[in-house]
């Protein structure tokens, strides 16, 4: 598919997708996608059809297509907030004025455009009573979801369709068909070029606005397998744009496939944030969230827990929802009880989805109680179709208000236990003692402030055969990622204010120092007994000499237990190497109540034995970057998610924050190479990667990665936030053999 998005100024243009997200159609049945009319009297009479999406209206003529844009005029970015970690600022109310620019597509060589087949009527209608006169009104007006313009050079057809409010369209080409007709020209524009580092092709408006047509992927359907052909843009002499493919077999249909598989949102009448993301072998996504919505969409016979609302003001709830491989939701259920329920985490096997968070309900819908407190942490599983819960287990320590439990983050062994780390604040956490006595702890004692835990539940969701352990020093330490490899040794991440943290193996890269924040990476024995290694990483001062900060956040392993790790740093001396993509902070950190408070993320590698192998800054100029979520593709390459109030994005297109954006950023597996930046949303907390192994046949092809992610982004218009799955192909490349 070859793509255009429509960027102007304010929102600058992005990889593989723009900052208002798009949804596709038929994804969820709240969504408005974008329709094509018939020209029945409602636009001038040279045109036959019409299309209007956010921002710009669309016209076919016989001859091309006119693409009238209405382009906000430049506003000022909305300033991050200070303070750590990053908080996200609504935007000012009203909207911007506009300006209008004209652009004129067409086909150089191309047949008439009159033969114009309508597809996939929608069943809807747009009516225009406009002005006073009914003979000037316009009524019953037929909406289409595709247009086919057929034969627009020998053997190509061309096909135009919504993606939400975004306008995509496809070159279809018949076998024996020869794509090198095509030949793309633009009138009313500046310039025109191909993006060196994304392969798209940018046209630029008079006005310097842009319009973005992303890299195709291009793709031949044989028998039931798609395959990749290679394919870019190029510019010709005479300024138009064409196509170059690498060899394919031309006794089949070539055809070009949308790169955004679908986005999904999931909103009510008020705000929504996802808070995990996990995807079966199936290709089905789970997305856990909060939402403060009264309204928000569960399917029917789905649970809604009746909450408690002092003075009208209502707890949030809990909600998980099920997508299938398309983005339509096919289940999606509020959890939780009366009182306030906060998800944190979500994984998946082939037994159920597991869920956890933290909860004050006394009715929360538990089997298993090792919870004393207040704010007591819980781990529940559901059935594989989230129709039936099939157990919960609340844990946690004696204490008031203010002594939380709070699970972070989960992960599953291949025996279907899971593991969960967080951070307590009790002093009486349900470590052995309270088990049966072949359950194991590393560490029994409460450290102090409060500590990092790592729980292990077995698959019936009891504490029996598992362990309990605190994992922390004498003052405040908290987990916030874990990952578990075959053996079932559990990977724990997350910082540490504790001088005493308890590490050993390998050396530490890095030491608490000046009241500073540090991260750590803690390797448990199968048992919960002892550790494998535990070491600290981090700086020991930022750019004004104060403190530094340093906070993992995600964790990820690959086949061979090398670990990687994501967090955000504020420390100028952060461990790197001189092969690094970015060795020195791009920025200075100033101290953390600063409004120069500009933080990076950073990005690290070790052996299966503790070691630092590889590791990174990844930050601006200006502003903050925070590292959120991890993970990495069977070829190796990694990718790094989060949010971003820097509008110098390393080696990315310019943006315009809204009040930030969130990023998905894709490094060779050394951390030396940056490859691609994809920016999504306002906010992006989860990244999960998928690639089958790859295939010998007619093309050696390296399989598609796709790529899940799941964030918040502001409903436009408001200062609400909506939550949202969007689902990425990442770009392959096929090579014809000798």
């Amino acid at each position: 598919m070859f793509k255009f998005l429509l960027f102007s100024m304010v929102f600058g243009s992005a990889v593989l997708g723009s900052f208002a997200l798009a949804s596709t159609p038929n994804a969820k049945p709240f969504d408005r996608p974008l329709v094509f009319e018939p020209n029945r009297g409602q636009a001038p009479a040279q045109f036959s059809w019409t299309a209007r999406g956010a921002g710009y209206q669309l016209y076919l003529t016989s001859t091309g297509a006119s693409i009238v844009l209405a382009e906000p005029v430049a506003q000022p970015a909305a300033k991050p907030a200070s303070g750590f970690p990053l908080r996200l600022t609504p935007p000012e109310r009203g909207l911007p004025s506009a300006r209008i620019s004209v652009v004129h597509m067409n086909l150089s060589g191309s047949h008439s455009w009159g033969n114009v087949e309508a597809l996939e009527p929608t069943g809807g209608v747009s009516n225009y009573l406009v002005g006073q006169d009914p003979k000037d009104w316009h009524s019953g007006v037929p909406q289409y979801a595709r247009l086919r313009v057929k034969g627009v050079y020998d053997g190509i057809d061309l096909v135009f369709y919504g993606h939400g409010h975004d306008l995509e369209y496809d070159f279809v080409v018949a076998p024996g068909g020869d794509p090198n007709q095509i030949r793309l020209a633009f009138d009313g524009v500046g310039q025109m070029r191909v993006d060196g580092k994304t392969g798209d092709l940018v046209v630029t408006t008079k006005t310097g606005s842009q319009m973005r047509h992303v890299r195709p992927r291009v793709y031949q359907q044989i028998g039931d397998q798609k395959v990749e052909v290679a394919g870019g843009y190029r510019i010709l002499d005479n300024g138009q744009a064409a196509f170059q493919l690498a060899a394919y077999d031309r006794r089949n249909r070539l055809v070009v496939d949308p790169t955004v598989e679908f986005t999904t949102f999931l909103e009510g009448n008020e705000e929504d944030y996802t808070k995990g993301l996990a995807v079966d072998s199936y290709g089905n996504s789970y997305v856990l969230g909060q939402t403060f919505s009264t309204d928000f969409p569960v399917t029917p016979g789905s649970s809604k827990p009746s909450k408690v609302c002092p003075n009208n003001v209502c707890p949030p709830s809990m909600f998980v929802a099920e997508l299938n491989p398309a983005g339509e939701i096919v289940y999606s259920t509020l959890i939780g009880g009366s009182a306030v329920d906060v998800p944190t985490g979500i994984a998946v096997d082939a037994t159920g989805v597991w869920v956890t968070g933290t909860t004050t309900s006394t009715n929360f819908a538990t089997n298993h109680y090792y919870a004393f407190g207040i704010w007591n942490g819980f781990v529940a599983k559901f059935t594989p179709f989230l129709n039936q819960l099939d157990w919960c287990i609340t844990f946690g320590g004696e204490g008031d208000e203010n002594t939380f439990n709070t699970p972070n983050a989960i992960a599953l062994d291949a025996n279907h236990s899971a593991y969960v780390a967080g951070e307590t604040f009790s002093i009486d956490f349900p470590v052995t003692e309270y088990f049966a006595p072949n359950v194991q702890a590393k560490q029994k004692v409460f450290g102090g402030d409060s500590d990092a835990f790592v729980v292990k539940v077995d698959p019936d969701g009891v504490l029996k055969n598992g362990y309990s352990t605190y994992l922390g020093g004498s003052n405040t330490d908290a987990a916030n990622g874990i990952a578990v490899d075959s053996s079932g040794h559990a990977y724990v991440t997350g910082m540490t204010y504790s001088a005493n943290f308890p590490t050993n193996g390998e050396p530490n890269y890095g030491s608490v120092a000046n009241g500073g924040v540090i991260s750590f990476i803690t390797e448990m024995s199968q048992d919960g007994s002892s550790s494998i290694y535990s070491i600290t990483l981090g700086g020991t001062k930022n750019g004004a000499g104060d403190y530094a900060v340093d906070v993992a956040n995600g964790i990820t392993l690959n086949g061979s237990n090398e670990v990687y790790i994501v967090g955000t740093t504020c420390s100028s001396d952060f461990p790197t190497f001189t092969y690094s993509y970015q060795q020195q902070p791009p920025s200075a950190c100033a101290a953390p109540n600063s409004p120069q408070y500009y933080t990076s993320a950073f990005v690290a590698q070790l052996s299966q034995y503790g070691t630092l192998l590889f590791s990174t800054y990844l930050g601006g100029t200006n502003g903050a970057v925070q590292g959120d979520s991890v993970a990495q593709n069977l070829t190796g390459d990694v990718y790094v998610a989060g949010a971003t109030t820097t509008s110098a994005f390393p080696d990315a297109p310019n943006i315009a924050l809204n009040p930030s954006a969130g990023f998905v950023t894709k490094f060779g597996n050394t951390l030396q190479f940056l490859k691609s930046t994809t920016f999504l949303g306002a906010t992006i907390s989860n990244v999960v990667v998928t690639q089958p192994p790859p295939r010998l046949g007619i093309l050696s092809l390296v399989p598609p990665t796709t790529i899940y992610t799941a964030g918040s982004r502001l409903r436009p218009g408001t200062q609400n936030f909506d939550a949202f799955v969007v689902k990425l192909l990442d770009q392959t490349v096929a090579v014809t053999e000798p």
